[in-house]
């Protein structure tokens, strides 16, 4: 007799099913051992039989709740890490319009004519402060010092109480325009004919700068060139924590509207120097700063970025007035081409000539555009990724420029009117001294001056040892 335990079917006998059923219980099923396997409910399919034919486990409930426990959790998982994706990349782009209280421009005031702006004293000149030396703190940015007038002379005391009063060699012009209700707030002849023709549209001219000893050096410089434009308003965004009382001392000096701005890098961008996104957190506060102070109907203005180390040509000031949407123009002194520009056919733009392609939509330099402020408002969201290399392309991109939207500027873009110059970086040095106190006549302070700028230190213990001259003979001080 064949024993029913290793049968090949299940059977259909009553006295079958009862045996399997004890045998089920002794880790049989359908005749053939699988205590290991056996499913739970001990008992076999027989709809389908031939699973019990070759012993095959079905899974148990165990693994199946396992299973789907596992796919619930990383549903979850993902649906979690979208929602904080998507909560970082606003906070990021837009949450500094929302988040930084200011003290509100009017466009009328960043645009009126000083025929506007008379005092009732008859005192012209004289500057209206808008938040003045006034600190707003954010988590993005600090507004560190707002004017949308011009200084007068009486101010002038105030805020170069640590330099050396001088005569300035423009005085009399000013005095000679302080009665000109043509004149814009005193300033020279010189800016109101640079231009003249197109002199009413505002020119947002924003300076990424960071703390270093040619700071003040480079911001002197481009500040001597904007004081011959006209009708062009000045935001300085500097790359630290806190405010810099020797900016705050030096903007005043060019008579030219403007706001300082204190807009750190994020600590998590720092880690790789050699490929750090130098400027952007400047640059994306100077943007919002823009967007909450600025009239969203006014589309009387162009925004250009101009870093500290730049050189302008004043031509460039004029061409970039009559920006519609979009305008692009050569810059010289960029990577291995020696320039980088559109190429223009027939007035359009055709194509880029750019040592550095890199897959960019538009391979230019920062200093190579300008757009409208209207696009800031069109698009609120756009702003500069954190990625060397990729500010401009991803900020264009984001704008949703198109090619033939493009206005050339500079003669169709064979002329270059801004160069992408360099100052050679240096360690800061340490002057060593015998003693502060015993230090010869103006030398001490000098060097305090040479301190308060940036450019070097003194010590008593440590640095370079340094010496004074008479006659020849070398004295140490």
């Amino acid at each position: 007799m064949t024993d029913r335990r290793y049968s090949g079917s299940c059977g259909s006998s009553s006295s079958s099913i009862s045996n399997n059923s004890n045998n089920s219980n002794n880790g049989y099923r359908c005749g053939i051992k699988t205590q290991l396997h056996a499913p739970s409910s001990g008992r076999c399919n027989y709809h389908n039989n031939n699973s019990c034919k070759t012993g095959v486990a079905r899974p148990t409930t165990a693994a199946m709740h396992v299973k789907k426990t596992w796919k619930s959790a990383a549903v979850m998982f993902l649906a979690v890490a979208a929602v904080t994706t998507v909560t970082a990349a606003f906070y990021f782009n837009y949450a500094a319009t929302a988040c930084c209280a200011v003290v509100p421009l009017s466009s009328t005031s960043l645009l009126q004519e000083s025929s506007n702006t008379v005092a009732v004293d008859n005192e012209p000149y004289r500057s209206k402060l808008v938040g003045s030396s006034a600190t707003r703190p954010s988590k993005l940015y600090t507004v560190c010092e707002t004017r949308d007038h011009l200084r007068s002379p009486a101010d002038r005391g105030k805020f170069s109480r640590h330099r050396r009063q001088t005569v300035d060699s423009t005085s009399s012009t000013v005095d000679k325009n302080l009665g000109n209700k043509d004149s814009y707030n005193g300033e020279s002849e010189t800016a109101r004919n640079s231009d003249r023709g197109n002199d009413t549209t505002l020119i947002y001219f924003i300076t990424p700068t960071y703390p270093r000893r040619e700071q003040i050096a480079e911001l002197t410089r481009l500040g001597q060139t904007l004081m011959h434009v006209s009708r062009l308003y000045w935001i300085v965004a500097d790359d630290r924590p806190d405010c810099s009382l020797q900016i705050m001392n030096l903007l005043p000096d060019f008579s030219i509207p403007y706001t300082y701005i204190a807009s750190p890098m994020p600590s998590i961008y720092k880690h790789n120097p050699d490929a750090m996104p130098r400027g952007v957190s400047n640059r994306r506060a100077a943007l919002n700063w823009i967007r909450l102070n600025h009239n969203i109907n006014d589309s009387n203005a162009v925004i250009y970025f101009g870093d500290d180390d730049n050189t302008f040509h004043l031509d460039l000031f004029k061409e970039i007035r009559t920006t519609k949407k979009i305008s692009m123009f050569p810059v010289g002194l960029v990577g291995e081409y020696g320039v980088s520009s559109p190429i223009i056919d027939k007035g359009k733009v055709v194509g880029f000539f750019d040592s550095w392609p890199a897959k960019r939509k538009f391979p230019v330099d920062m200093a190579g555009f300008a757009i409208n402020v209207q696009l800031l408002f069109k698009y609120p969201y756009a702003t500069m990724p954190y990625k060397a290399g990729f500010e401009e392309d991803r900020f264009l991109s984001a704008l949703a420029i198109r090619l033939d939207e493009i206005e050339p500027k500079a003669e169709n873009c064979t002329r270059i009117l801004v160069w992408h110059t360099q100052t050679a970086k240096k360690p800061k040095p340490i002057v060593m001294v015998k003693s502060k106190a015993t230090l010869p006549g103006s030398l001490a302070t000098l060097l305090d001056q040479v301190t308060m700028l940036g450019i070097g230190g003194v010590s008593e213990t440590t640095g370079v040892r340094s010496y004074m001259t008479k006659n020849g003979n070398i004295f140490r001080v």
